[in-house]
This record gives structure tokens, C-alpha cells and sequence, in this order.
């Protein structure tokens, strides 16, 4: 089954995300490019729901029996790249899990800036229900005694020394239904 691992990364910990999944998948990989990437352009975009665009893909998307996207969220939203990736090429998409490495915990999935709520828009954009959502939040790589530390938690990135413990573990039953469903 052939898998392509399509991102949008600001920060650098989807792009981390991306790039453990395209390796342990043995897919390829596609960073999503805006057209426009200018960070306070994309968050406006996102808020007001509209597009620059993004950039032509490195690979022909309907070659791929599946394609898992990963990319952040932004207040609670589908951020402009993704929603312009599934808006563009997502009736192509054959099989599709989405994936994100957001600030919001667990503990505030079902908040308004929560991850459950955009899962919801990443059916409506794909025009039919993911396979599989999950939601890799940064708590999890963060010490518990600095998890009520804004800026602690802004700073926090995946890396091979942070990507251990309770992340690993989602990512492995992640990573485990994507391989069972090929």
C-alpha cells in the first residue's frame, strides 16, 4: 500500500510528526506550501476561513492508497494550508487519517479551541469522515510542573530527546491503525 505523508508545520514538531510517521510507514512525504507564508497572514486566513492557496504538490495525490495529514491547530481551527490541501485534493484521497501536534490537551479536546471540534472540520472538508484522527498534544513531551507555564509550553518541541513516554505510546497506536487497516 502506497502512503503519503502530506504536512504543514510552523514550529517544526508536525514537521517532527510527519517526518517519524513517513519513516516508520516507509511513505513518501509532501510539506504543504502556501502560496502566502507569511505567519500572520495564516492565522488571520484561518479565523476569517479563507485561502491564498497553497503550492502545486511534489507528488500526484491520487497515486497514494492513503494519505495521513498532519499539520497544527490554530485557535481551535483548521488551519488555511490544510483546509486549502483537503479543499484542493481530498475527493483524489483514497483512504485519509489526520494527525496534529497541538497545544491543547486531552482535558480540552471538547473546548472551543479543542482538537475534537476540528476533527469534525476535517470530515467537512474531506467531504466524508477520516479513517482516524488523533491528536498529539505537547503537554505530553512537556514536565508536569511546567505545564501551567505558557511559555513553557510555546517553547516546547518534538525531538528525538522529548519524543518518548506517553507521546510514543499514542504514536504507536496510531501508527498500529494505520498498518492494520493496509
Amino acid at each position: 500500500m502506497r502512503t503519503l505523508v502530506a504536512y504543514y508545520s510552523h514550529t517544526g514538531n508536525n514537521r517532527y510528526l510527519a517526518q517519524q510517521l513517513a519513516r516508520d510507514l516507509e511513505a513518501d512525504i509532501e510539506p504543504i506550501r502556501p502560496r502566502l507564508n507569511v505567519f500572520p497572514f495564516l492565522i488571520l486566513s484561518s479565523w476569517l476561513h479563507v485561502t491564498f492557496g497553497i503550492r502545486k504538490p511534489l507528488h500526484a495525490i491520487a497515486a497514494y492508497d492513503s494519505v495521513v495529514l498532519v499539520g497544527p491547530i490554530w485557535m481551535g481551527n483548521l488551519i488555511t494550508p490544510l483546509r486549502s490541501f483537503l479543499n484542493k485534493h481530498g475527493k483524489k484521497i483514497k483512504v485519509l487519517y489526520f494527525a496534529t501536534c497541538c497545544g491543547g490537551g486531552d482535558d480540552q479536546k471538547d473546548d472551543k479551541f479543542g482538537y475534537a471540534g476540528v476533527f469534525r472540520k476535517v470530515e467537512r472538508y474531506a467531504g466524508r469522515p477520516p479513517a482516524y484522527c488523533e491528536a498529539f498534544p505537547i503537554k505530553l513531551v512537556v514536565p508536569e510542573d511546567e505545564q501551567d507555564d505558557d511559555e513553557a509550553m510555546m517553547k516546547a518541541r518534538l525531538t528525538d530527546e522529548t519524543f518518548k513516554g506517553p507521546i510514543v505510546d499514542r504514536y504507536n497506536a496510531f501508527l498500529s491503525r494505520i498498518k492494520n487497516r493496509s
